[in-house]
């Protein structure tokens, strides 16, 4: 059998290796309800956390945006995840970016009360400990937090570990990005974690996730929905019918009565069905909308279109919709009817370029019409080949 020293060590070890054990066991939350209890993962931060580690895994570090409806648990799993590493490792500077004072304040209450109760076993010594900062010194690592919109934060320090909080509604974002995020080496085990509801479209945080979506960054896009919060539900009563649009949308995403009830009750909360798109998505596209403005297509008519089946019919047709040079996407969708059969993409092509990609796509496939959108660099696309 082995001492109770060696079984300690072991325990300390799984600890420090394994954050989802060390999570529930030495990190305590306020609830919701006001109690305190341990951190156990719900759906959407385990989601968050394994997709960062399949990151970590294959790059050696993280750097990941985090698109979600409001109050699913991500700054609470980040603070959780940044605590977890910088007690369990020398030299580690973790720095808080949120968008408002009050915010800054509520995150490092999050920080404080992980360290007020992290069990006496892995629990470090405590250097400086103040409203802005929190050091452990003898492992010589650290909290420090800022607030977006005073000027020049974080911009001198060295920053292994950034936690950047609704980042869609930071003022200056693009400043504060020029500097704070310059603090982050490219080294490994440095993490950048940029999180945030949406707010609207063309600000810092929706061009870094369109870059991201489209494999343009170092970032991952994670994207969590709504209806993974087990506590997003409502008793429907029993004279509850649903509409044929509610039904349309518990179909799309496999939902029931009392998520769609609750979905309904906050609709009516918030007056504005589009606002509940923007603050509780069911996917991304539905998040970076403004209130008031429609889509040209709307998201759930996309959705529901990707989980229609349709059989293939009817003469080939390819739609080109031209890019110019640069990262942009040139991309060819392949049609039967109603059913796409695929698409092909390349980048970096000039309009000559382009027109002898269509040439080659009419040559060898022969479709009975290659369609061009002429908006923009299309015109010259087309223009070339007639």
């Amino acid at each position: 059998m082995p001492s109770l020293s060696d079984r300690e060590r072991a325990a300390r070890q799984r600890l420090k290796d394994d954050f989802t054990h060390y999570a529930p066991r030495c990190l305590k939350i306020r609830t919701k309800a006001g109690s305190t209890a341990p951190l156990s993962l719900n759906k959407a931060q385990s989601y968050i956390h394994n997709r960062l580690e399949e990151q970590r895994a294959a790059t050696g570090k993280v750097r990941a945006l985090v698109l979600k409806g409001r109050q699913q648990g991500c700054s609470t799993y980040v603070g959780g995840r940044f605590y977890h590493r910088v007690t369990h490792t020398r030299g580690l500077r973790v720095f808080i970016l949120t968008h408002e004072d009050e915010a800054t304040k509520n995150l490092f209450e999050v920080v404080e009360r992980y360290h007020e109760n992290c069990p006496e076993m892995v629990r470090p010594s405590t250097g400086a400990a103040n409203a802005k900062e929190l050091s452990f010194d003898r492992l010589d690592s650290g909290y420090k937090v800022g607030t977006a919109g005073t000027k020049g934060v974080g911009r001198s320090s060295t920053i292994q570990l950034f936690h950047g909080s609704e980042v869609a509604f930071w003022p200056n974002a693009d400043t504060h990005a020029a500097g704070v995020l310059q603090a982050v080496p490219e080294e490994p085990g440095t993490e950048v974690i940029l999180e945030s509801t949406a707010n609207g479209l063309g600000n810092f945080f929706h061009q870094k996730w369109r870059d991201a979506e489209l494999g343009l960054s170092d970032f991952i896009a994670i994207f969590v929905p709504w209806f993974w919060q087990e506590e997003y539900r409502r008793d429907p009563g029993p004279n509850f019918l649903m509409t044929e649009e509610e039904r349309e949308y518990a179909e799309a995403y496999g939902l029931d009565e009392d998520q769609i009830a609750w979905r309904r009750n906050k609709i009516i909360e918030l007056k504005d069905p589009v606002l509940f798109k923007q603050e509780y998505p069911a996917n991304a596209a539905e998040a970076f909308q403004l209130s008031g403005h429609d889509s040209y297509i709307q998201p759930e008519l996309v959705v529901a279109a990707r989980k229609r089946n349709v059989v293939a019919s009817g003469p080939l047709v390819i739609g080109l919709d031209p890019a110019w040079k640069g990262d942009a996407r040139s991309s060819a969708a392949f049609r039967r009817g109603r059913k796409i059969m695929r698409v092909e993409s390349k980048t970096k092509l000039s309009t000559m370029q382009c027109a002898g990609w269509a040439k080659r796509l009419i040559d060898t496939y022969n479709p009975a019409k290659l369609f061009v959108d002429v908006g923009g660099v299309g015109a010259g696309v087309y223009d070339r080949l007639e």
